[in-house]
Parts: structure tokens; C-alpha cells; sequence
């Protein structure tokens, strides 16, 4: 069965989405928008009937949607904005980082307007319905791995406090039929220089995870705060994916380039696909065709905009 990547279109947030082979579904943050939210829509799409005709609606039992696993990857609004259909879907796994008293000061000092009590709304929810995880997840032959500084790692690296809240991300790695996918968070510039260069064992723990990705998510939303020479160079993406709103023009021009190698979308070369430009994206992803060589990588097909609206 195929698997298919989803990163939504959210103006300036984030949230993205596999569909596992075995029909489970994980979001990787709970961006939304005041008109769509990809947690509602996602529920309501996979509910509905595949064949509409009034013998099947009145035969059919809906799908009954959930999420399997949720990853929230900092503390900012952007990232966690829709937290209550997030909840409302009851993920069995939850991923996040582990705030202490000076990141939530961090924290508070960086949101602007009601989003603080969003997040604590979201914190408070947390508490109250996630405990440590007594099962193995079960992802249907993909495997997702999670990385993140301790806070009190990620304020030593330096920064303001909008730094010291996004460098502690939690950044996630699939690996699904051959392709790799990594999803930043908004790890900043001087976090990953940090982390690829040290020498200790976060730098070995880190670059192994870090290296040969197939498809880069790029960190804080494709901004030169989170450029870095260092990650690309290791990462060696074929392309970049980018959450951005329509009127924000910061996105680093660097990532048109090498070593960003580039892929052909029907007549299109592309190294940076933007939700700017092309509104949602989704990638299928098929298995190899021979799944016993070894190495071989599962064929991508890539769909945008509202035809990327399609459940893989």
C-alpha cells in the first residue's frame, strides 16, 4: 500500500501529515488557518463514503477518524494553533519537548496577542491526558525518529528568546519505502551548526539522523534564521519543501541551489516547492517495485493545491 506526505497550506504555520501503509495517520504540528484547518478536513474526508450514491450512503458505515501519533514540535502558536481538534482526535502517541520555567518565559515573552493562551491551554490538556507511553508504536513498516535539544541546551547555544523557543524543536525523520523525509521545526541557524559540529555525543547521535534525507522540510519556514550551509551540506536533500503565507517574501533564495540536487515534476525542475506558490503538496509514495534488491527507492508523485487534497 502507499504511503502519502502531506505538508498543508497555512499561511505562516505549519502541519503535515503521513498516511501510514496500514491506514493510520500522524500530524507533525496542528497549524491551521481562521478557513481551514487539515485536522477537521482530514476527519471529515477520511469519514466519507468512497462511492456516494443512496444506497451506499445508506449502507455505508463511516470511517471513524484518529490520529495514531502527534508530534508538536515547540511552543509557539503557528505550530500548535488548532490543539483542540488536535486532542479532539485523541492521538495514542504524543510528541512534544519538556518546557521548563525559563522556556515558558521565553515562551510567554514571544507570543503576541491570545496565542500564550493557547498554549497553555495546550500544555494544560497535556498534563491532564498523556502520560509516559507504555506501547511500542506501531507505523506500518516506516519508521519515524525524533530528535531535540533539552531546553537548557538549546538557551546555552545562544539567541534571543524566539531563538531559545525554536531551537529546542523536536525535528522528526521518516523513512517510508527508501525516501527519506525531515521535518525542522524551527531549529535556527546557530542550533545546527552547534549540533553537526560538536564533537561530543550529541554531534554523534545527531549527524547519522541528520544525513541524507531525501526531502527537506525547511526549518522556520524556509527563513534565513534558519538557513544553514552546514545542515544542507549534510542533509544533501533532492528538494525543499516550504510552509509559508502568501505575502512573506523571506524565504532564503539559497535554498534554489546547490546542494540542493533538484527534482523534474512533469515539465517543471524544482529544488524548493513553496505552500506560497503551490498551495498544499502532497507526495505518494509507492513501494519499489522489487522490494527484495536492496536500496531501491519507492516511486514519488507529487500533487498541489487542491488536487493534493486527496487521501493517499
Amino acid at each position: 500500500m502507499n504511503a502519502s506526505f502531506y505538508l498543508f497550506n497555512v499561511d505562516h504555520g505549519q502541519c503535515a501529515a503521513i498516511h501510514l501503509p496500514n491506514g493510520r495517520w500522524c500530524i507533525f504540528d496542528a497549524g491551521c488557518t481562521t478557513g481551514f484547518s487539515p485536522i477537521s478536513w482530514l476527519a471529515t474526508a477520511v469519514s466519507r463514503p468512497k462511492i456516494s450514491t443512496p444506497l451506499a450512503d445508506a449502507l455505508a458505515i463511516p470511517a471513524t477518524f484518529s490520529i495514531y501519533k502527534a508530534t508538536v514540535s515547540h511552543l509557539h502558536c503557528d505550530h500548535l494553533d488548532d490543539y483542540a481538534n488536535l486532542f479532539k482526535y485523541s492521538p495514542q502517541f504524543l510528541r512534544t519537548l519538556d518546557p521548563d520555567e525559563s522556556y515558558l518565559i521565553d515562551c510567554e515573552s514571544t507570543c503576541a496577542g491570545g496565542s500564550w493562551a493557547k498554549v497553555c491551554g495546550f500544555l494544560r490538556h497535556r498534563q491532564q491526558n498523556f502520560g509516559p507511553a507504555t506501547l511500542s508504536a506501531d507505523y506500518g513498516g516506516v519508521s519515524i525518529s525524533e530528535l531535540s535539544l533539552p531546553v537548557g541546551v538549546a538557551r546555552r547555544v545562544g539567541g534571543d528568546a524566539n531563538a531559545r523557543v525554536n531551537n529546542a524543536s523536536v525535528v522528526t525523520r521518516i523513512d517510508v519505502y527508501g525516501n527519506s523525509i525531515l521535518i525542522c521545526g524551527d531549529v535556527e541557524k546557530e542550533a545546527w551548526e552547534a549540533i553537526i559540529n560538536d564533537t561530543g555525543d550529541y554531534g554523534r547521535v545527531w549527524r547519522p539522523f541528520l544525513a541524507n534525507a531525501d526531502i527537506l522540510v525547511a526549518p522556520h519556514h524556509g527563513h534565513s534564521s534558519g538557513y544553514s550551509v552546514d545542515l544542507l551540506n549534510l542533509v544533501r536533500p533532492s528538494v525543499v519543501l516550504i510552509s509559508v503565507m502568501s505575502r512573506d517574501e523571506h524565504v532564503d533564495s539559497r535554498y534554489s541551489g546547490a546542494p540542493v540536487a533538484g527534482i523534474r515534476i512533469g515539465d517543471t525542475d524544482y529544488r524548493y516547492i513553496s505552500t506560497r506558490k503551490q498551495g498544499h503538496i502532497r507526495v505518494q509514495i509507492a513501494p519499489p517495485t522489487n522490494a527484495l534488491m536492496i536500496g531501491p527507492k519507492g516511486k514519488r508523485i507529487w500533487f498541489f493545491g487542491n488536487e493534493a487534497l486527496g487521501i493517499g
